[in-house]
């Protein structure tokens, strides 16, 4: 039981609060988190039943890019467990765990958030694309935010949306903990389209 307990403060604490009322909480004020190592698909599947997640895992093969997560272990990597969850009211957050075949750890955790449609309003058009982007802009912020308070300042950082503006932009940050855990911050955008997307890979090599 008390595996457990510490392996469920790694999902949740890990995931940088996937539903609502997590969004304002300080993210990785518990260090029980720190029982990555241990984390397995099994667990995840219980836990994200518990949260009533919709499972979208794909019937095929996914394979995460190096660009994302380095695999210097060489980690044979199944298809993704992959969940999806709202975030009210911005955000539709897609979470996917990418584990080994032979062990069946947890290797990254790779989350992804999309502007959450609504039904009586057209995001298309051009007078919602500057609220859009602030929205996005604030999670992105947010979730810096958290990072540096637990890993320290990043140590790699890019920042295109200044320099940008006909194209898509990539802003990232790196960060490395002392013990081996990375977190791996991005966000795509377009001015002109108003299209918005950001990412988060938590891994250890």
């Amino acid at each position: 039981m008390k595996r457990m307990k510490s392996t469920r403060y790694v999902v949740i604490l890990t995931l940088f609060a996937l539903t609502s009322c997590m969004t304002n909480r300080l993210i990785f004020q518990d260090k029980k988190f720190n029982t990555f190592d241990t984390l397995d698909v099994k667990t995840v599947i219980k836990l994200e039943k518990q949260k009533r997640s919709k499972d979208i895992t794909p019937d095929h093969l996914i394979e995460i890019g190096e660009g994302i997560y380095p695999n210097k272990s060489k980690y044979i990597l199944a298809t993704p467990k992959t969940y999806e969850i709202k975030e009210k009211p911005n955000f539709k957050v897609e979470t996917e765990y990418f584990y080994g075949v032979n062990d069946g750890l947890v290797k990254v955790i790779l989350c992804q958030w999309d502007y959450l449609q609504k039904n009586n309003s057209n995001s298309f058009k051009k007078e919602n694309y500057t609220k859009k982007s602030k929205t996005f802009q604030t999670k992105f912020e947010t979730l810096t935010s958290q990072l540096t308070k637990e890993f320290g300042e990043p140590f790699s950082k890019s920042i295109e949306q200044d320099k940008i503006k006909d194209k898509t932009f990539r802003d990232d940050y790196k960060f490395k903990r002392a013990d081996g855990l990375n977190a791996y911050l991005f966000m795509f955008g377009n001015d002109n389209s108003g299209y918005r997307q950001i990412r988060l890979a938590i891994y250890k090599n």
